[in-house]
């Protein structure tokens, strides 16, 4: 045969693998599934609430919410093998799959499915169900049918389980009929005094590469390792890259930012179609099993080199969000001096691998270059090679130290530390005084007066009164859930029971960092973050000072005009000495 034994046992990860998909509604998880699996902070809870609503009595409808393929169905699943009894008493219902007959819509079915759940009928009811459902399909179920369910709305309203600017699990009063566990409060990562951290994304990668008899994947490996035919076989090479514990950490440290970057939503189901992904090259993975042998020896040197971990985590953004996310993490898109003298002795060196053996640890790229003609690959290649096994080797650069910065922020942010989020406000005030530019004075704000002006511009006194939101005051340690992003607010001057908020992403926060550091907006910037544009004119507005300052532009003074309006509703135009 000329199957590849260590690609096929790796196509169980693809989400496209029958081995992928699980039903919630019975154990049905293969040796490999119970294998893989690992318990998350969201299955404990889950498995709390099913435990305690099993006691009651009365009627009990358990909401498991989230979104399409966060894993909501294998966790049900691996819990009928954990605690089976308790879960006997429930009726299993998914909300997206199950339909009672061809001529009615999944909607109608629900209906049907929580008739004991009614208004009119919950308190005669004895009902227990575990509702798997999105959070879209809620949403639509009670804009539909939400009159004869108004004790469920009224519970969704309260958890805030539809609003995904508020983590609906901390709100702590409890129904008497209605329970919930929303998946999209929890994250593949988890936040730290020292940083981010992932024992999902860790601990699968560890079970991937471990040496164990029910690791079918390791199993495989040893079937291929010492064979001839498979000596220059990527997919080997790049098994044997993750059996390397440093970098593995690394790699998941590198999911984190991607995932924290973009606020993304990464399934347990799509992060293991990642992993295949990322050992099973495009060209391998799209070849029938009977040419994957064939394939791996045809491999061009350039095709081979491209295809090892260090170089195609970073060069396959089309392959998934993930990748996408991964690519601008590139450390070829970061260059400094140092880095740049090493790769000019590379590329005027005749023999490279001298160079790779000078100034990177071996153990990072095996004997990779003792198997290729190094004379057959474009030197850009090699280069990057060479980059990104430094970048494996030092695993920092300035885009992870602005993103740790981030995290331990957020994290503080998140427990409510008051001198963190004195710091967050100063930030966000500064910048919104330095926007338009720098007024030379710390308790005054620019603003936008229409055309851009080069010869006068005008700003005010800022004066606000903060109002600190404090998702989680006090919390754990770890925190396993969390806003992702900071929320800043602050009182409105004008409007009883009004606020003014902006939430702050990594990205913005980034370029906020920049202004401190005297880094100017352009058009660009206004284009990008037109929200703290948008945020920042409102402010402006709303600051009621009865003086506007007029500066005129490079004479030398912060402020040389006033124009103040007195009680009596005149005015006085007046030079500042």
């Amino acid at each position: 045969m000329n199957t590849h034994p260590l690609i096929t046992e790796l196509q169980k990860l693809k989400e496209s693998s029958r081995f992928a998909i699980a039903q919630g509604g019975k154990y049905d998880l293969d040796d490999f599934k119970k294998y893989l699996h690992i318990e998350r902070e969201v299955e404990s809870q889950l498995k709390h609430i099913i435990v305690e609503s099993s006691k009651r009595e009365n009627a009990q409808l358990v909401l498991v919410c989230g979104n399409v393929g966060d894993g909501k169905s294998h966790i049900l699943s691996y819990l009928h093998g954990v605690i089976p009894d308790e879960m006997g008493k429930f009726v299993i219902h998914n909300d997206a799959t199950e339909s009672h007959n061809p001529n009615e819509t999944s909607n109608d079915t629900l209906y049907k499915v929580l008739n004991g759940f009614k208004d009119e009928n919950i308190k005669s009811s004895t009902d227990k169900i575990i509702l798997a459902i999105n959070l879209g399909t809620l949403s639509k179920f009670l804009e539909v049918h939400g009159a004869e369910f108004q004790k469920l709305w009224a519970f969704v309203e309260d958890q805030s389980i539809l609003d995904n600017a508020k983590v609906s699990a901390n709100v702590t009063k409890e129904s008497i009929n209605f329970r919930q566990i929303n998946f999209t409060d929890f994250h593949l990562y988890s936040l730290t005094d020292d940083g981010p951290i992932s024992t999902t994304i860790s601990e699968l990668l560890d079970k991937i590469v471990a040496p164990e008899s029910s690791n079918i994947i390791y199993e495989a490996y040893t079937k291929i390792k010492d064979q001839p035919e498979f000596v220059k076989c990527p997919v080997k090479y790049n098994y044997e890259f993750l059996l390397n514990t440093e970098n593995r950490k690394l790699i998941t440290q590198l999911l984190i930012q991607a995932i924290a970057q973009n606020k993304e939503i990464v399934s347990v189901r799509s992060l293991l179609n990642f992993i295949h992904d990322l050992i099973v090259p495009i060209q391998l993975s799209s070849t029938s099993e009977t040419e994957q042998k064939t394939t791996v020896q045809q491999l061009s040197e350039k095709e081979f080199v491209s295809a090892l971990i260090p170089n195609y985590i970073f060069e396959h953004a089309d392959l998934s969000n993930i990748f996408s996310r991964l690519s601008e993490l590139d450390p070829c898109n970061i260059r400094d001096s140092e880095t740049d003298e090493k790769l000019l002795k590379l590329q005027s060196a005749d023999n490279p691998i001298d160079l790779f053996a000078q100034d990177i640890n071996t153990e990072l790229y095996g004997n990779v270059v003792h198997q290729i003609n190094i004379q057959q690959i474009n030197k850009d290649v090699i280069s990057k090679y060479f980059v990104r096994l430094l970048f494996f080797q030092n695993g920092r650069s300035p885009e992870k130290d602005i993103f740790l910065k981030y995290m331990t922020w957020l994290y503080h942010f998140n427990r409510g530390d008051v001198s963190y989020l004195g710091k967050l406000y100063e930030l966000v005030e500064n910048a919104t005084k330095k926007w338009y530019g720098d007024p030379k004075n710390g308790d005054k704000v620019i603003l936008r007066t229409g055309r851009r002006q080069t010869k006068y511009r005008v700003f005010k006194d800022f004066s606000l009164q903060p109002q600190p939101v404090i998702p989680n005051e006090g919390g754990n340690a770890v925190l396993h859930q969390f806003v992702q992003e900071f929320v800043v607010r602050y009182v409105s001057p004008t409007t009883i029971d009004k606020t003014i908020q902006i939430a702050i992403d990594f990205s913005l926060f980034r370029t906020l960092l920049m202004i401190r550091n005297g880094y100017r907006p352009n058009k660009k910037d206004n284009n990008n973050f037109i929200y703290f544009v948008y945020f920042i004119n409102e402010v402006t507005q709303e600051i009621t000072q009865n003086t506007l300052y007029i500066d005129e532009v490079n004479v030398g003074k912060p402020v040389d005009y006033k124009l103040t309006k007195n009680a009596f509703g005149g005015y006085k135009f007046e030079r500042v000495s």
